[in-house]
């Protein structure tokens, strides 16, 4: 049995190498609302976890639900306190968020032959789980035809592009769209603003079954406790929404349209709804008597504990590096329950990951999809793929190849020029900089300067520009010139700016910042989950038997299960194919036995 001592989640302190170029919203805190009894109207008695994610903690049952206010690791740093953008400390505004993405950050493609393509798409369905800024829509133009809406209303925020942009002054653009997010009531007197986040804040695969009951009913099948999907060329597919299609042309009935963007992340979306669906059909041929709220229930429960598994075990040793996750006990090497369970611990997700952590992610994204068509390889551009699902179930073999064949780009501070100026582009000529809306909406977040989570982070403060350049990679040598041109003095750097350029810990691809912020959310994402999956002595827990076998069964497994033309596939999936993750006959992999689950 594993004994923890959940209260003490301390930092382990790290130097970083040489290189170049008070809580907020607490997350360990004492209840404030709800019950402690169980059985209650608030929390009812129940192996299953609720659909929209409240009573993970009976103590609190509103935490980790979706559409309340995100957790913060620091207080923001808005200008009146309240909710204006911050600004340096000598007064004036931080310069353009795209000035920074297209001087400071650079479109080196740089390939991670450790990593396959599906370790970004995976962590792109992490992110959607747990973060979605609320309200943030297209419907509100701070921007027409590239110009700054003189009338805009005040939710409006937009960058502002400089006159000598590379890019778009080719194009007479001198904005991009950005719409604030929205955030809670204010109090009298006004409080510091507190963005919503529409996603539920646990690791429940609610870009699969959805946030609300009643988006839940919607996807179902309403027997035999499958989720509704249609059947072509012997694979099932999502139905179509009969509301119609977004932008994107996602034309499927989905809880969460983000998930078939592209092509990519659409397939795992389809591995985790043929796995619920697979699921179902067996408990139900070893289980007749089961109703069909039972059937989906335990399809659900078992679905989500894999991928929980698969997160912590496969996905997340390949971002912190196995012996710092066990370090910092994210993951431990026992096989019984764990007991780290802290009622105390307030589970909704951390604004710094969703929206510091996966915007710099989204290095690893190449700026072209390999297609392998009759042994030859055909690169598409990113931006030709976004919202292009019409083709998807046409062209599904060659994107599945891909996941587990083309590598990622390395994770660093280096963008593809698709995603800092071709996306959603249409049929235009140029597009979005998502990378300088991410850091918009860092600064419509507020979030605390670079120095400040150093220092939460129990990390060294810099105090010169000499002593923050001994501590960063090797770049461009223009790069520190120009952060010193933009940021008046290294304690104005932007937390995003001046982590991206951190040398990776040991055994990690993060620097010491971005590492403290990931390991934060991922202890409160176990910890504070009453129905983590190997979470011992609750009520939601799996029986030993079962527990095993959830433990068995990696995401090669799920990607056999989901796509049975598949005859080997490598152990690992988010590794390539090597001497030390050879190909394996699908049959060969361990399955899960569901006789642990026979009534």
């Amino acid at each position: 049995m594993l004994r923890l001592t959940p209260a003490l989640l301390i930092f382990n302190v790290f130097v970083p190498a040489c290189v170049l170029a008070t809580t907020w919203l607490s997350t360990q805190m004492p209840p404030t609302t709800g019950t402690t009894s169980a059985g209650t109207a608030s929390c009812p008695t129940s192996k299953y976890r609720s659909i929209d994610s409240s009573c993970s903690s009976r103590l609190n049952p509103t935490w980790g639900t979706a559409n309340q206010p995100y957790a913060s690791l620091l207080p923001p740093n808005y200008a009146d306190g309240i909710s204006s953008p911050p600004v340096m400390n000598d007064g004036n505004e931080y310069i353009s968020a795209r000035t920074i993405s297209f001087n400071v950050f650079s479109i080196d493609e740089i390939r991670d032959p450790a990593n396959t393509l599906l370790n970004v798409f995976f962590m792109n369905a992490i992110g959607h789980d747990l973060n979605a800024p609320a309200g943030a829509t297209d419907n509100v133009q701070c921007c027409v035809n590239g110009q700054i809406e003189e009338n805009a209303p005040s939710s409006c925020f937009p960058v502002p592009i400089a006159d000598d942009d590379g890019v778009y002054t080719w194009f007479s653009i001198r904005c991009l769209n950005y719409v604030r997010v929205l955030t809670s009531p204010q109090t009298e007197p006004p409080q510091p603003a507190q963005q919503l986040n529409s996603a539920t804040s646990l690791l429940d695969l609610s870009f699969l079954y959805g946030t609300s009951i009643a988006q839940s009913i919607s996807l179902r099948a309403t027997s035999g406790g499958r989720l509704q999907a249609v059947r072509r060329n012997g694979v099932e597919w999502p139905v179509i929404n009969p509301d119609g299609c977004t932008w994107a042309d996602v034309c499927y009935l989905v809880a969460d349209s983000r998930s078939y963007q592209f092509p990519m992340s659409a397939t795992v979306h389809l591995i985790f709804l043929r796995e619920h669906n697979r699921l179902a059909n067996q408990l139900r041929l070893l289980n007749p008597g089961w109703s069909d709220e039972t059937l989906f229930q335990e399809a659900r429960r078992i679905n989500v504990a894999q991928y929980q598994r698969i997160v912590y075990y496969e996905y997340l040793p390949r971002v912190l590096g196995e012996l710092n996750m066990l370090s910092n006990r994210l993951i431990y090497q026992e096989t019984g329950f764990a007991t780290d369970f802290n009622a105390f611990q307030n589970p909704s997700s951390l604004s710094e990951f969703g929206n510091i952590l996966i915007p710099f992610m989204q290095s690893q994204l190449p700026g072209a999809i390999n297609f392998y068509v009759n042994d030859t390889v055909q690169s598409v551009l990113l931006s030709s793929m976004e919202g292009k699902l019409t083709t998807l179930e046409n062209v599904f073999a060659s994107i599945f190849t891909s996941l587990l064949t083309q590598p990622a780009n390395r994770m660093d501070s280096s963008f593809s020029i698709e995603w800092k100026n071709f996306m959603r582009r249409g049929s235009a000529a140029v597009g979005q900089d998502n990378l300088a809306l991410d850091i918009q909406r860092m600064r419509d977040f507020g979030f605390a300067r670079y120095n400040e989570y150093r220092s939460r982070c129990g990390l060294n403060r810099f105090a010169t520009w000499e002593a923050y350049n001994t501590t960063i990679k090797v770049l461009c040598p223009k790069t520190l010139e120009r952060l010193r041109l933009y940021y008046p003095s290294v304690d104005d750097l932007d937390v995003f700016v001046g982590a991206a350029f951190e040398e990776p810990i040991p055994g990690s691809l993060l620097g010491p910042t971005f590492f403290c912020l990931f390991r934060e959310q991922f202890l409160i994402a176990r910890t504070g989950d009453r129905y983590f999956f190997e979470a011992g002595g609750l009520e939601g827990s799996f029986t030993a038997a079962q527990l095993a076998e959830i433990r068995k069964v990696g995401m090669s497994r799920l990607m056999c299960n989901a796509f049975p033309t598949t005859a080997k596939i490598q152990a690992n999936a988010f590794g390539p194919v090597s001497v030390n993750n050879t190909l394996a006959a699908c049959n060969t992999l361990p399955t899960l036995n569901l006789n642990a689950w026979k009534a």
